[in-house]
């Protein structure tokens, strides 16, 4: 169904501007996301796996990510106090049914690095020190998206 894509287009495009506007997201937006990309992949047996391994992928990455951050301080630092919002870790699991295991790494990275630099980029009109990470990812994915829509050649994400 056509509708799912342009719902997902939307939800992106609308996680991008209250991320970059506001430095949150309403929680409404990733689980749109979540059920756009599940009805949009559903075809695809063993779509629960896929979500599953992406997920756990996600959990070990930010288990590591507090552990050393701890390590680091001396003492336990919760990762969503200091470096990462709540709304980038609904935003990174509710994209999970979009990608196979390795597109979904590829991306999870690639957004990261793309935040970063859209971050030294942008620094003049910018005026809070928190990064939008969800909202950078989010327009780097709607971007993937459009791409994988338009054109047949080296797809990155799940849709048809």
């Amino acid at each position: 169904m056509i509708v799912f894509p342009i719902v997902l287009c939307i939800c992106l495009a609308l996680i991008f501007w209250q991320d970059s506007k506001f430095r949150h997201i309403h929680v409404v937006l990733p689980v749109l996301v979540f059920a756009c990309s599940y009805c949009i992949t559903n075809y695809l047996q063993g779509n629960l796996q896929l979500i599953g391994i992406n997920i756990l992928f996600f959990s070990i990455t930010i288990i590591v990510l507090t552990l050393y951050m701890s390590i680091k301080n001396k003492s336990f630092l919760n990762p969503f106090q200091n470096y990462f919002g709540l709304g980038d870790l609904l935003f990174y699991i509710a994209i999970t049914p979009l990608f196979v295991l390795y597109n979904y790494v590829l991306f999870f990275i690639t957004s990261l690095l793309f935040a970063i630099v859209m971050q030294f980029v942008l620094r003049k009109w910018i005026k809070k020190d928190a990064v939008p990470l969800a909202g950078l990812s989010a327009l780097l994915l709607l971007f993937i998206i459009t791409k994988d829509i338009f054109f047949s050649f080296q797809k990155i994400t799940l849709i048809r």
